[in-house]
């Protein structure tokens, strides 16, 4: 299998909900991005992003929520060496979008869950009337809490079932209501 068939193969995994800029992410590997930069976020956008990825993948009694994981020092670091100069703009728009009216962190949680949400459910949505920059800002820290979180040991190990050193393949496993998916 090429890196090609892979990348098609994560986006299938992922319900084809991966964009471009991240797929181009994935594929560059582990080379820094040329037009990397650091120091484009400050600590308060690392705050924000947390907060964000916390609302998307929040504290469960059997797992950690995304802020426990450390999210928010994730996705600065990926933005800022693996995605572009646009890619971090837009980042920033979204950011701007929840602290444009009142300060996001000032808002009681059930407040910053409905703004979370209903930005989620216009930028699904079939139609919307967002700016572009805003909608794919959105998009990437979504992904980038996803895959985050996944990847981390208390995702991979507490949110899914995982075994270190796995037996036999078993390509067809039914799940029961309730079970975890696998790591």
């Amino acid at each position: 299998m090429n890196r090609r068939e892979a990348m098609k193969g994560v986006g299938l995994l992922f319900g084809s909900a991966l964009s471009v800029s991240t797929l181009a992410v994935f594929q560059q590997g582990c080379t820094r991005s040329k037009e990397a930069v650091a120091g484009v976020f400050t600590d308060e956008d690392a705050q924000l992003m947390a907060t964000i990825g916390d609302i998307i993948i929040p504290e469960t009694p059997d797992s950690p929520g995304a802020k426990a994981v450390g999210i928010g020092a994730f996705m600065v670091k990926m933005l800022e060496d693996c995605y572009s100069q646009e890619d971090r703009e837009n980042v920033s728009l979204a950011l701007g979008y929840f602290e444009s009216d009142k300060d996001f962190s000032a808002l009681s949680p059930d407040e910053q869950v409905a703004a979370v949400s209903d930005l989620d459910g216009q930028v699904y949505a079939k139609s919307n009337e967002l700016e572009d920059g805003l909608v794919r800002g959105y998009k990437i820290i979504k992904e980038l809490t996803l895959f985050g979180y996944f990847s981390s040991e208390a995702g991979a190990t507490q949110a899914l079932r995982y075994e270190l050193v796995p037996g036999r393949y078993d390509g067809c496993v039914d799940l029961k209501p309730g079970d975890k998916a696998w790591a």
